[in-house]
Order: structure tokens, then C-alpha cells, then sequence
């Protein structure tokens, strides 16, 4: 089951659910395609209807000087250029570069790119901001000998759109096109090879289909336990922060009742917040059984200032240990608005965790937690979270965001993901921000009426 299946309430789906999506909708053309041409063609429609592409294109390269379209889907601009044919007359472009290093190309900034003059206008023109080229070869049993010697190409309006991860991910994806190219050839030649004698025929055919369906189900295992694994990294994210509190309160309990003389108030306290913590645990596990059931996620209207002192309470024995000073400045007239608890919660205790996390290692200076709710124009409540922690930096700020993205050593790069998924779903919107003179501003705002 996919992310976008647990998550019904998410307009906005993450990237990288969309991608295994797309990773799952090509498993299945691979299953289904009856041509090679009919497979390519489908791996580049699935990619430009599923991703933010606006050009996937296959070629293959017949001889060094001469490049065959084979599929393609989006806006193309080759018919523009000279790509095969006299050395003298190809325009020079990412797609050969990619061929003659044997290396993906990539080019984040078309417009702005000058080794490519004449390709960079036709590309530009044609509505493409970055691109990446990924060779794709397979060799044959002979050492040496070359099976298929072709490229993908990719293209998307967005400047910068191929990042770290995402270049990894279309590796993949290229890797994978390569794979089953060569299976589906290696299928056919044995059954060309099949039918010398009737028995012959029969039990060769009978192989190759064994033979092809053990591969396709080796595809399939791996697509499903990559979808499983994101799905338990998400889960495990979800529940990790009550079952961490609850850890803390339980050792701080036992500190204050193996005192000379017990603080019976102090433990108590602990205590309550454990069995508080414990139900906040319960309350996470039920919404992620509901996402399983297909079931909307329980709204209803909430005071934001109550949501804020309750995290404020979950965290109060970190924020002692690690001696930081926390600032309230919560407007109290502010109307109600239409969420589900739990997942408020989630988004505002993921913000003040990562605030005390980034807190922590500083000695020089004053620890401080400022949390911040307000009336925003038309008609939202903004909340903010800032702190005097170590920062983000500023090349890093758009990515934060991003599934698996992490400046954690541990860190699984699923909070904020989660955390914007959850916001976005209500209509509302969360940024991030460095602050001045140091530290970082992390805030959302949340419609006042249910505009999902």
C-alpha cells in the first residue's frame, strides 16, 4: 500500500510518494508490454504524467555518429536540432555527452548554461528549465560485446529540479529500464531458439516463461519492499516522540524517588505525564489504523493555544535538562480551527523537538524557545517556532523539506516532510526560515474554516 492509500486526506502528496507510484506504474508496463517499442513508450508517458517531467525521451545510438528515437512523451525540441549525422552539423548537447563519457549529464539551468549554445535555445524555447541525461548499456554473454547501447533524456520546467535525490531515484529508474529491456530480449530469444522439435519447443518455452517470471516477480518483491520500507520509516516516525517522552519522564521519576529524600510531587508528576505520554502513543496508533482502513482523520474544532501548552507540557522535562528558557506569546482571542488533534500536535511537538535538539550542543550563549501564535490576514492563524539553536544553512533551507532530507547524523528525514504533508492537507502552508541573529524560524498558518 502506497503513502498516497494511507494518506486520502493529502492533496499535496511528497515527492517521493509520487515517485514509487511511478516506480509501481512501470513494474506493471514491464508486466504487460507485448512490444519493446510499447514498453519504452510507456516507461516515458508514466514518467511525464507522474513526475514534474516535461520531456522523457529514448534513443538509441546505432553507430557513433547516429542517434534513433525510439519513444517519447512531453514537449519535444529535437525536431529543432541536428543530433545525428555529420560531426561538423550535431549540436552539441547534454544526450551526447552522456553517450561518450558513459555518465548521466545534468544541467540545472538551461537558460543559464553556456556550453550548450545552440541545443540551450531550442530547449529553452520549447519550455525546459533543467535536464539530465542517463546512458543505458547492457553487454552481452561475450566480454566486451554491447546488447543495447541507448539514453534516456529527461527534462523539467523547474530550475534545479534534479537534485541529489532525485538524480539517484532516475538512476534507478534508468538502471531498471536497462534491466528490462534485456529481459524482455532475453525472453524472446529464447523462444525464437524453442522449436526444433515439438517437445523441444514446448519445454524450452516453458523455461523461458519460468525464467521471465522469476524476474518479474524479483521486480515486484523489490518495488513492494521499497514502498513497505518508506512506509515503516513513516510510521516509526510517527510514533517515536511519545515513546521517546515517555522514556524521559519514566528516568527523571525514578531520579526524584532515589533522592536521600524522595520528591513524591516530582515523581508524581512524572509519572502522570507518562500515562499522558502512553495515551498520545495510543491516540497515533489509532490514526495510522484509521489511514489503513481508508477512513477520513477525525477533525474538529481545536483552540491552538491549548494544542501549544499541552507539547509545551510533553517536552518540559527535556527543556529542563538541557537548561533552555521558553517564551509564550499566545494571542488569546484567536477562533477555533477545524483539525485533527493528534496530528496538530504532531506537527507543533516535531517543530519544538527539533528546536531543543538544535539547542542542545550550545554553551555560549542563552537557550531560548519562543513559541508565537497570531492572527494573520484574511483569515488564518499563524503559529511560529523559533529558536537560538545552531541554524540552517541557507543552501539547505528549500531542501528541509524534502522526504529523507536530513542535517541529523540519525535522522530519518521524514519529521518536516510529514509535518507539511499535515499542514498542507488542512490548506494551510509551513516555511522554515534562519533567524536573526542566529537560529532558525520554523511557522505555519491554518485556515480558521475547512477549506479542504
Amino acid at each position: 500500500m502506497s503513502i498516497e492509500e494511507l494518506r486520502p486526506a493529502d492533496k499535496n502528496l511528497t515527492k517521493v510518494s509520487r515517485q514509487l507510484r511511478t516506480f509501481s506504474l512501470c513494474s506493471n508496463a514491464f508486466f504487460e508490454a507485448e512490444t519493446e517499442h510499447g514498453l519504452l513508450q510507456s516507461f516515458c508517458e508514466i514518467l511525464v504524467a507522474g513526475d514534474d517531467l516535461s520531456l522523457a525521451w529514448i534513443g538509441y545510438c546505432e553507430t557513433p555518429e547516429f542517434i534513433r528515437p525510439v519513444a517519447g512523451a512531453g514537449v519535444d525540441y529535437f525536431d529543432r536540432l541536428q543530433i545525428s549525422g555529420d560531426k561538423e552539423k550535431i549540436a552539441v548537447n547534454p544526450v551526447h555527452l552522456a553517450l561518450q563519457s558513459g555518465k548521466p549529464c545534468c544541467v540545472n539551468d538551461i537558460a543559464a548554461d553556456s556550453r550548450f549554445l545552440l541545443w540551450r535555445t531550442a530547449a529553452a524555447e520549447a519550455g525546459h528549465a533543467s535536464c539530465i541525461a542517463f546512458p543505458l548499456i547492457t553487454h552481452g554473454k561475450r566480454l566486451g560485446s554491447i546488447d543495447l547501447s541507448g539514453l534516456l533524456h529527461l527534462c523539467s520546467g523547474i530550475r534545479g529540479f534534479f537534485d541529489e535525490n532525485t538524480i539517484e531515484y532516475y538512476a534507478n529508474v534508468a538502471s531498471y529500464l536497462t534491466f528490462a529491456v534485456a529481459a524482455f530480449r532475453k525472453s524472446l530469444s529464447e523462444g525464437l531458439m524453442s522449436g526444433v522439435t515439438a517437445v523441444r519447443a514446448k519445454r524450452d518455452r516453458e523455461q523461458a516463461q519460468r525464467s521471465l517470471r522469476t524476474m518479474r516477480e524479483e521486480v515486484a518483491r523489490v518495488t513492494r519492499l521499497g514502498e513497505m520500507g518508506q512506509m515503516a520509516a513513516s510510521i516509526a516516525h510517527e510514533i517515536n516522540q511519545p515513546l521517546a517522552a515517555i522514556v524521559t519522564n519514566g528516568n527523571a521519576g525514578l531520579r526524584w524517588l532515589s533522592r536521600a529524600t524522595p520528591d513524591l510531587e516530582e515523581a508524581r508528576a512524572a509519572f502522570t505525564q507518562i500515562v499522558q505520554d502512553g495515551n498520545r502513543a495510543a491516540d497515533v496508533i489509532s490514526s495510522i489504523r484509521s489511514m489503513f482502513k481508508n477512513g477520513d482523520q477525525t477533525k474538529s474544532l481545536q483552540n491552538i493555544n491549548e494544542v501549544v501548552r499541552e507539547v509545551l507540557t510533553f517536552v518540559r522535562v527535556k527543556v529542563e535538562d538541557h537548561l533552555i528558557s521558553v517564551r509564550t506569546e499566545l494571542d488569546q482571542k484567536l477562533p477555533d480551527v477545524l483539525v485533527n488533534r493528534v496530528q496538530l500536535q504532531q506537527v507543533i511537538l516535531n517543530l519544538v523537538t527539533n528546536a531543543i535538539e538544535a539547542m542542545s550542543s550550545q554553551r555560549q550563549r542563552e537557550r531560548l524557545l519562543l513559541l508565537r501564535s497570531e492572527f494573520v490576514e484574511p483569515s488564518g492563524i499563524k503559529v511560529i517556532v523559533k529558536d537560538t539553536g545552531i541554524g540552517i544553512d541557507k543552501d539547505k533551507i528549500e531542501r528541509i523539506f524534502d522526504p529523507f532530507f536530513t542535517t541529523k547524523s540519525e535522522g530519518v528525514g521524514l519529521g518536516l516532510a510529514i509535518c507539511r504533508s499535515i499542514i498542507e492537507s488542512y490548506g494551510g502552508h509551513l516555511l522554515a526560515a534562519q533567524g536573526h541573529p542566529r537560529g532558525s524560524i520554523f511557522s505555519f498558518v491554518i485556515p480558521t474554516t475547512d477549506q479542504t
